[in-house]
């Protein structure tokens, strides 16, 4: 997933091992009823984000994530029970009061079970707070055999391609096929130019934004990141993709329109031996070296992540080692000296 803004600061560097045990721990705080192969799924995820150069979507946004409960009403009132309630392959998930990326583990171990049972499934989520990398999810189910596509949509953020004001957010996709003695093909990507997270840097640090990227409350083009209104799409086939996930993943899922500003996603998990492929994994590998013959690029981010059957801590350095800002080090609890972070 790109991104076109950034930002510099002090970090310092940890044992992904350990980040993940406290994360985990913070996510047992926050959920105790959720099973604890969620929490460890969940808390995987964002230390693998850290390990991707995507902060904004790692431990850092967890801290963002339960701030935002915090602000609300209680977690153990809210949280749904844990365990689908029947093996139909389709469910709905209420993420109200969870993490968002913990509804994410739930949605994605529900898909798992009831695609054995039917040979598909569909998930929805409404009311899920941040959901952190997509493609994680979808890599996920793709190691277990199953043809993987997750989209979600966020608060309205993005103008319509010629548009004036938002409508649609940055609403990110993924798809995820397995492959023969190789990691998952993952593509992730977000249908919009920028992320929230680096427009909330922006705004915070007074840096100006891009040319072209933003508009102001009056239609007009800005660089000011305090004026922005609304991002512009970076194309009209972006915007017609960002449609399509705000009426699968909002529309849908009845996440559209939430007050709070929470959203809806879609998970869908196929198994592709009921859809007319013999061996999917051997199709998806063919097709990628004639996509790589044709000149065409092939997305390899998540390839240099472990398997899902090895743990972080078992990875080699720098494979292991996750940079953490110090307030984010700090709030998870871990100190530079007891862990042998590095500045």
């Amino acid at each position: 997933m790109g991104e076109v803004l950034s930002g510099v600061g002090m970090s310092i560097s940890f044992d992904a091992g350990a980040a993940q045990a406290l994360a985990l721990d913070r996510l047992r705080k926050a959920a105790p009823e959720a099973p604890l192969a969620e929490l460890e799924l969940a808390s995987r995820w964002l230390v693998e984000a850290e390990l991707l150069g995507l902060p904004d979507f790692g431990i850092g946004m967890l801290r963002r994530d339960l701030g935002r409960l915090a602000a609300g009403s209680s977690l153990a009132q809210q949280a749904e029970p844990p365990g689908p309630v029947s093996d139909a392959p389709t469910a709905s998930i209420d993420a109200s009061g969870r993490p968002g990326i913990l509804a994410l583990a739930r949605a994605t171990a529900v898909a798992a079970q009831r695609a054995t049972t039917n040979g598909s499934a569909i998930v929805g989520i409404r009311g899920a707070g941040a959901l952190g990398v997509l493609g994680l999810a979808a890599r996920e189910l793709a190691e277990q055999g199953f043809v993987a596509f997750l989209a979600a949509q966020a608060p309205p953020i993005v103008a319509p391609w010629g548009g004036t004001h938002a409508v649609v957010g940055t609403n990110p996709i993924a798809i995820a096929v397995p492959r023969p003695d190789t990691p998952p093909l993952v593509v992730d990507y977000a249908t919009a130019p920028a992320t929230m997270a680096a427009l909330r840097r922006h705004r915070a640090e007074g840096r100006a934004l891009p040319a072209g990227l933003a508009i102001d409350a009056d239609g007009a083009a800005t660089t000011d990141a305090s004026r922005l209104a609304a991002l512009v799409p970076a194309s009209l086939l972006g915007s017609l993709t960002g449609l399509v996930v705000e009426l699968l993943a909002g529309v849908v899922t009845g996440g559209r329109g939430a007050a709070d500003g929470t959203r809806g996603a879609i998970l869908i998990a196929v198994d592709a031996s009921g859809t007319g492929a013999a061996d999917v994994a051997a199709g998806a590998a063919r097709f990628a070296d004639e996509w790589q013959a044709a000149g065409g690029h092939l997305p390899a981010r998540f390839d240099a992540l472990p398997t899902r059957t090895s743990t972080l801590a078992e990875q080699p350095a720098p494979t292991a080692r996750v940079a953490l800002d110090e307030s984010t080090a700090e709030w998870l609890g871990l100190g530079a000296d007891a862990t042998g972070g590095v500045r």
